[in-house]
């Protein structure tokens, strides 16, 4: 054996060959690590990437399936088919839980960080939370309560409706609503800004589905939380019902002609006999205190005679002083008041069906409104035979509702339209179910503005003293000409034949009797502007006017009165300066007519 007689070095750069190289087999080996880490980063990666990549397929794929699921769900639950929910919403629950399972491990939400990719991970995984938790929170009680409360069971049927059933189900439903708020409020809140075409699409379908879900079940937990005791589940009610005839306007919708009191016990719900409005007759002074606002844009008499009260357009004023109208005429306090009119019996007569009336009148969807609001009048001329008319249609109308003849679904539909167009009010005189009825567009209330709106409301009053206001059209067109100034521009428009002064009934025409020549039609234009707006002036024509004006419960109100020949029109402009801080948008309210009043968007942002 032999050994190496030189000593260890010392040197630290001993064993290294020229300028300091290490020797073949090191260099090799630093290469081999220097390629191979970046590969195994890349190997990493990329099976990361195909996780996260195949997760997010059937992820996608288990989101998009459940949509079509939900909707079956949604229409089983209003039909009552719990059959039918049952198997769905075990499909619906698997999917949901399965997609948030695969969008919730750590290697996905790491993914999220990486551009563009991770918009299109974050919203599929808030999709996902959303669904599971609304197949949890709210479709799952929903679907314990389909048997008793569906469809069938909102509406009448055999006079009544199941108001016990109804009550039942409140509770569950409230928490169905709650759930249902809060994943409208995600929903609202996933962002689908670069994200894939196809994810924007889902998401946005999913949001959709959400936000249409949550309305439906918000109406259905009012409807079960409002209806039992209005319906007199604790004890008789009584409610006044107010026709509105839109053939001579009132703010609300049309004078009311004619009233009647609907009693409800347990569900059971009976009209009495109707009357004319007329026949209450007039009140030496107003049957409460009016304000000065009241005063100056109505006139005592909007507290003085029945016909009058829905000159002011807020409805629960105007219920409280027809309630005490009849309290002083009859002695019987009043639970509510309801109002409609015919155009709201016209969409009603889509879910019943034709109803025969007196004289082999046949009402449908189609003619009710133009025979209640002008034909009647020449077919019938006598008006105390008219008024039979209208109570024996009324009546028949309202036998057809309650006792199961109509569609249920076309008669939500219909009920619901009437709403959204302002033809349906109610007044509880109850203050807890006010509250209620103050989330609903039932309530009749002045318009309320929004962070992006500014809301105004346009109101006609007749000024004929007959039914002329068959023949009105109006368009509105909001606009902003200059910083701080809004203008409602209202184009009133007469339809009226020109031979109207003598081809048209007395009746319909005043005949002068009140000072508007026979044919023309006379019209007060209020305009509300919302609170901290005040009024500029109006022009008509291009023309200054002097206007009626004063603040009404904190709404500046401009107002004038215009005559319209047959086939004439005028352009009222009404002028108001706006806050500094008043929102971009413009919404309007109009008051029902015989045909809708065409109302245009503003062009342009108006904020100041």
């Amino acid at each position: 054996m032999t050994t190496d007689p030189t000593p260890p070095s010392d040197d630290p750069f001993a064993g290294l060959g020229e300028a300091g190289e290490r020797p073949p087999r090191r260099r090799r080996r630093r290469r081999l690590l220097f390629w191979l880490i970046p590969v195994v980063v890349i190997l990493a990666l990329a099976g990361a990437a195909f996780w996260v990549g195949s997760r997010a397929l059937q992820a996608k794929d288990l989101l998009t399936g459940a949509q079509p699921v939900a909707h079956r769900i949604e229409a089983a639950a209003l039909s009552g088919d719990t059959a039918a929910i049952q198997s769905d919403l075990a499909d619906l629950t698997a999917r949901a839980h399965k997609a948030a399972s695969l969008t919730s491990d750590p290697v996905w939400r790491a993914a999220e960080i990486v551009p563009v990719v991770g918009a299109n991970l974050t919203a599929v995984r808030k999709a996902a939370a959303l669904v599971k938790d609304v197949a949890d929170s709210a479709v799952t009680p929903l679907a314990t309560t389909a048997a008793t409360v569906n469809l069938h069971t909102l509406v009448p049927s055999k006079g009544g409706i199941d108001v016990a059933a109804l009550a039942k189900a409140s509770a569950t439903l409230d928490s169905a609503r709650v759930a249902l708020d809060r994943a409208a409020a995600s929903a609202a809140t996933i962002s689908t800004a670069g994200t894939l075409p196809e994810v924007k699409s889902a998401v946005g379908k999913l949001v959709t589905l959400v936000t249409t879900t949550s309305r439906t079940v918000d109406s259905l937990s009012t409807a079960a939380r409002i209806l039992p005791p209005m319906l007199g589940i604790d004890g008789p009610r009584n409610y006044l019902l107010l026709s509105l005839n839109n053939s001579q306007l009132r703010s609300a919708g049309g004078i009311p002609g004619a009233f009647a009191v609907i009693t409800a016990d347990k569900g059971r719900i009976i009209l009495g006999p109707r009357s004319s409005a007329a026949a209450l007759g007039k009140w030496s002074s107003p049957v409460v205190p009016l304000s000065a606002a009241e005063k100056t844009l109505f006139g005592d008499t909007v507290a003085e005679r029945l016909q009058n009260v829905v000159t002011n357009p807020d409805f629960t004023r105007s219920s409280q002083i027809a309630a005490t109208m009849w309290k002083q005429a009859s002695g019987e306090t009043v639970d509510g008041v309801i109002s409609l009119d015919p155009v709201a019996l016209g969409y009603i007569l889509k879910a019943t069906g034709p109803v025969k009336a007196a004289g082999g009148i046949t009402l449908t969807s189609q003619n009710a409104a133009t025979i209640l609001l002008s034909k009647v009048y020449a077919l019938i001329p006598d008006t105390a035979k008219q008024d039979v008319f209208f109570a024996d249609a009324t009546q028949r109308i309202f036998r057809a509702v309650t006792s199961g003849k109509a569609h249920p679904k076309a008669l939500l539909t219909a009920l619901q339209t009437a709403m959204e167009e302002n033809r349906i009010h109610v007044w509880s005189a109850h203050a807890d179910e006010q509250k209620t009825l103050a989330t609903t567009p039932l309530v009749g209330t002045l318009p309320v503005s929004t962070a992006t709106a500014s809301a105004y409301g346009v109101y006609l009053n007749d000024g004929t003293g007959a039914k002329m206001d068959f023949y009105l059209r109006s368009a509105v067109t909001p606009s902003c000409p200059s910083a701080g100034r809004q203008v409602i521009t209202v184009r009133l428009s007469s339809v009226a034949p020109k031979d109207a002064a003598t081809s048209l009934p007395p009746y319909v025409t005043a005949h002068g009797y009140f000072g508007t020549p026979a044919g023309s039609i006379a019209t007060m234009v209020y305009v509300y502007a919302p609170p901290g707006f005040t009024g500029r002036g109006i022009t008509v024509n291009g023309r200054a006017v002097h206007p009626l004006a004063a603040t009404h419960e904190g709404h500046a109100v401009l107002g004038f009165r215009v005559t319209l020949a047959p086939g004439a029109h005028n352009d009222l402009a009404f002028s108001f300066t706006a806050p500094a801080a008043a929102a971009a948008g413009i919404t309007v309210t109009h008051t029902p007519m015989v045909v809708a009043a065409t109302v245009r968007p503003v062009q342009g942002g108006c904020g100041s």
